[in-house]
């Protein structure tokens, strides 16, 4: 998925309208900009790839699980939303954090999100593999070379056409959200592909986990659907809206993530495991199902080879910025070579969460520096809140760490 919608880490937009009273009052209401801004960045290839995978870690306490995630994340979207309303110009979590620690925080977001990023376009890969052997098959494969070769030709083809002066316009980069939401749906519906059960060899779940390590793999893989929750970073000072109304956008944001998540995690429990279920899916509708998820999620690497390439671009000393010009095909194609590596690592079971906790680390990584910029910048509240936040993160990963290792 894309980060902060379309604004990269550390790249910096069109500057917002002063923060005045009649810039409160804007002909669309602020609250409504904020809140479609922060669910359009959140909600994206997510959609389809997590309910499925956390149905097969956590089982029973799927809905648990996201709704710890959206808890948290709302929470730290809303921290960042009132640390950056009245301080900063519109910018990405990456421009935001380097505004307020310096140069040396804004290079780590950017670091870790240009590494992550394509260690997500795997996980991404590997699960479109997945639904077409399932479609094949009839149900989930183990992990194996043919999982791995479909994995890399779906790589392939993002990347050669990333390559191409090919670009989708907006209207349709909008539309996307919404084709895969109706994919998400009906695959929810229909239990695609089956959620297996916790230790089982498929690339959904690892096997000799705990039931409690694997439904903490399940949290940290999350963090994967939590890439947007910062983007209120570059939505908050444009629109120049006082706390409340920022905050009852940043709620409205939230609200209507969790509507389309917890819908769907809902829906994914009861396909597969109610009296009143669907019974097996016929191999039409398999094909079907195999065939829109895989071309909603190959236009989704496809975009997000290239925003891993313009975040790397970042990196380089006197580097012109995404705005000037984009990404050259050199470091487009190094990009696409770093995807096909970690695709590569991804043959054993397990393949899709272990790939997205690289995401994940990169998300919590940035969350973590924007609750320290919380903590040095804010007020007395947000210093509050920031230190709550850097609490809450570290103790996820103490608390998990020993569970995924001792499984």
């Amino acid at each position: 998925m894309e980060p902060a919608g379309t604004s990269l880490p550390g790249e910096a937009v069109a500057p917002g309208r002063p923060e005045t009273d009649a810039g409160d009052r804007t002909e669309r209401r602020p609250e409504l900009e904020i809140g479609a801004h922060v669910s359009s960045s959140v909600l994206g290839a997510g959609m389809v790839v997590m309910p499925p995978v956390v149905a097969a870690l956590a089982g029973g306490h799927s809905l648990l699980v996201w709704s710890a995630h959206i808890l948290l994340g709302g929470s730290i979207s809303l921290m960042l939303a009132l640390l950056v309303r009245a301080r900063l110009r519109p910018a990405s979590l990456a421009g935001a954090v380097g505004a307020l620690l310096g140069s040396w925080a804004e290079r780590a977001v950017n670091g870790v999100f240009a590494v992550a990023f394509t260690a997500g376009q795997a996980a991404i890969a590997w699960f479109a593999s997945t639904c077409l052997l399932t479609a094949a098959n009839g149900s989930l494969p183990r992990p194996g070379a043919d999982g791995l070769l479909l994995a890399l030709g779906i790589l392939v083809v993002a990347v050669l056409a990333a390559l191409t002066p090919l670009s989708l316009p907006a209207a349709v980069l909008r539309l996307r959200s919404w084709v895969a939401g109706a994919v998400a749906l009906a695959c929810a519906a229909w239990g695609w592909p089956a959620a297996s059960a916790v230790g089982s060899h498929t690339p959904l779940a690892p096997s000799g986990l705990s039931p409690g390590g694997a439904q903490w793999l399940a949290l940290a893989a999350l963090f994967f659907a939590g890439v947007g929750w910062e983007s209120v970073t570059s939505v908050v000072p444009a629109v120049a809206a006082g706390p409340r109304r920022t905050a009852a956008g940043v709620a409205l944001g939230v609200a209507s993530v969790a509507i389309v998540y917890l819908g769907l995690a809902a829906v994914h429990r009861l396909a597969a495991g109610e009296p009143a279920a669907p019974g097996p899916v016929s191999a039409p509708l398999r094909w079907v199902l195999a065939g829109a998820t895989a071309a909603v999620l190959i236009s989704y690497v496809f975009t997000n080879v290239r925003t891993a390439a313009r975040i790397a671009a970042r990196l380089r000393p006197g580097e012109p910025g995404p705005s000037e010009r984009g990404p050259g095909r050199a470091l487009i194609a190094a990009v696409g070579v770093a995807c096909c590596a970690f695709a590569c690592t991804g043959v054993r079971d397990g393949a899709v969460p272990l790939l997205l906790l690289g995401p994940a680390v990169a998300a919590m990584t940035g969350f973590a520096l924007a609750a320290v910029a919380a903590v040095r910048c804010g007020g007395p509240l947000m210093r509050s809140a920031g230190a709550l936040v850097l609490l809450v993160l570290a103790g996820m990963a103490v608390l998990a760490v020993p569970f995924l290792l001792g499984g």
